[in-house]
């Protein structure tokens, strides 16, 4: 945490220095389908480009997928500014068309902030009284994506309503089906976490509006696929 911003300081000057630049908002605009929304895909020109500069190739296929991550946000308001420039009316206009807004828990907080959390953790390892004490940081991190990735995949539909018949109903049931599948895969992955910490399993299933029987057989599936 002390060499956080040393160690990562010239990675942020490399990205901010790609994302002011107008040919990378037209890479992740053609990424989009221009005017033909189609949703962002795992091997775009845009996340390609973003991982050779800032000198990691690999990068791109993984930057592509983090749905809930700060660089797609970033995306999906060059695509709203580019396919409605006059903006639109409501409460989260202001955040959904700022390029630089970023969610609260995307931004670092302090050394002092973040050392006192992890002190706090420590006085009560395995207690139950804090989700981030006893679940692993894996499993909390694994949790966190797929949440921001069903929320971006939802999120998308907002303006996939234009177009064929065929093409909207495709479109929208298509990303539907996928982000039933994220919260599925998360709903999952928290009744794991809940019952490794301690709670037990007819209050999971309760809790997930389950019988005991299927919470059993969900339990059995993401502790097999999580390796546990």
């Amino acid at each position: 945490m002390v060499g956080r911003d040393a160690v990562i300081f010239p990675e942020v000057v490399a990205v901010a220095d790609a994302l002011l630049d107008p040919v990378m908002a037209q890479l992740v605009w053609a990424d989009s389908g221009g005017e033909r929304p189609r949703p962002l895909w795992a091997d775009g020109k845009f996340c390609r480009r973003l991982g050779e500069r800032v000198g990691r190739p690999w990068l791109g296929p993984l930057i592509a997928v983090d749905y809930g991550g700060p660089l797609v946000a970033w995306m999906g308001a060059v695509i709203r500014l580019r396919r409605r420039p006059e903006g639109r009316s409501g409460p989260y206009a202001r955040f959904d068309e700022n390029l630089w807004w970023v969610r609260q828990e995307h931004q670092p907080s302090s050394m002092a902030a973040g050392l006192r959390v992890l002190t706090s953790e420590k006085k009560m390892p395995g207690s139950g009284t804090n989700w981030r004490a006893v679940v692993p940081a894996e499993q909390r991190f694994v949790i966190t994506n797929l949440l921001g990735e069903a929320e971006e995949q939802l999120q998308q539909l907002r303006g996939a309503q234009v177009g064929t018949t065929a093409e909207v109903a495709r479109s929208m049931l298509e990303g539907l089906n996928r982000g039933t599948d994220l919260l599925d895969q998360m709903l999952g992955r928290v009744m794991v976490a809940a019952v490794n910490t301690g709670a037990r399993v007819d209050e999971v299933a309760r809790w997930a509006r389950l019988s005991e029987g299927e919470a059993v057989e969900v339990l059995g599936t993401y502790r097999g696929a999580d390796g546990e």
